[in-house]
């Protein structure tokens, strides 16, 4: 084959290939470390997502991966319903499509020994990184405490990576946390004082995108979703197996991971379609945090929940 034949057909392969690129651009879905969110990673790996140009990107937090989601780089991202929050503030139709889990004793307060109720946090030091859903989870436990306000707390800001190594250095008495931080915590010999299987259905993590992606991308979403189930259904059926390979992409051993992820209830098909449906079983623990996060000034307008929950491609699954 002569030289001017060999370039002609490398400039067809290049035009096909950019043709399919243009085509079938990548979905890029944003994930940082939980154990709820390694089910996506794992339909990826086992290709559980066919023939959709789906990509799972990690972050080392979820400020990182709202940020992407926020500036365009991702289009779709795993995020608790705070961050969502923040997201409808600075862009127009954010859009919930589908549940992920709901915390049931993976987010927790923690303290040490000596510290047995939630009332002993009077002048204690309670380390809590900067986020609504910390602020949330410490408002709600105080509906639990007996004689407790948040003026008889000593906050103190610690990131949640550096929760292990503050407790452990004795610069906090308790921390606001969730896996894997949580097990961390309790291995340097905290033990949970409250967490969030008192307060059912109110800590979800969910997958969120927009309006825009929602019209256009409906196939590669659903293909997204149903690659989530097909996961699920693999987690089910080789569970030791499915832990271990998880547990590699977390900070943890894999019986910490297990211990993560057996705290968290995974909603089903028909149980996405009920929560995010219209009046679903989300929408009241939604306003709820809203309404604090606007109260505390973490929001600068009040959000309508409402229009964020969309139900049409969790609803698609099941056709």
């Amino acid at each position: 084959m002569n030289t001017l034949a060999r370039l002609i057909i490398l400039s067809l392969v290049v035009l096909f290939t950019a043709c399919d690129n243009k085509s079938h651009p990548i979905l890029k879905v944003g994930i940082s470390p939980w154990p709820g969110y390694e089910p996506l990673a794992l339909a990826a790996e086992k290709q559980f997502y066919d023939n959709a140009h789906i990509r799972i990107v990690r972050f080392a937090t979820p400020t990182e991966s709202y940020r992407a989601l926020r500036d365009g780089i991702i289009d779709v991202a795993a995020f608790t319903a705070d961050e969502v929050f923040h997201y409808a503030e600075v862009r127009d139709q954010p859009r919930i499509f589908l549940v992920l889990d709901i915390s049931n004793g993976a987010d927790a307060i923690v303290a040490n020994k000596n510290i047995k109720t939630l009332d002993d946090l009077k002048g204690k030091r309670l380390g809590v990184e900067g986020s609504a859903l910390g602020d949330y989870v410490i408002n709600r436990s105080l509906d639990f405490a007996t004689d407790l306000k948040l003026s008889d707390v000593i906050l103190k800001h610690v990131e949640i990576i550096e929760q292990e190594k503050a407790f452990i250095n004795n610069e906090i008495d308790a921390a606001v946390t969730y896996e894997p931080s949580k097990s961390l915590l309790i291995n340097a010999g905290a033990h949970v004082l409250f967490d969030s299987s008192k307060i059912p259905n109110e800590i979800v993590d969910v997958l969120v995108t927009n309006e825009e992606t929602i019209a256009k991308r409906s196939d590669e979403l659903q293909e997204l979703s149903q690659g989530w189930f097909k996961a699920l259904k693999y987690i089910d059926e080789n569970y030791d197996q499915a832990m271990v390979e998880m547990s590699l992409n977390e900070a943890t051993s894999t019986q910490e991971f297990q211990k993560g992820f057996e705290d968290l209830i995974i909603p089903s098909q028909k149980e996405n379609v009920k929560m995010l449906g219209e009046n679903g079983a989300l929408l009241k623990p939604m306003q709820k945090l809203s309404s604090l996060m606007f109260d505390k000034n973490s929001l600068k307008k009040r959000i309508d929940v409402k229009p964020l929950l969309d139900d049409s491609i969790v609803n698609e699954l099941r056709n």
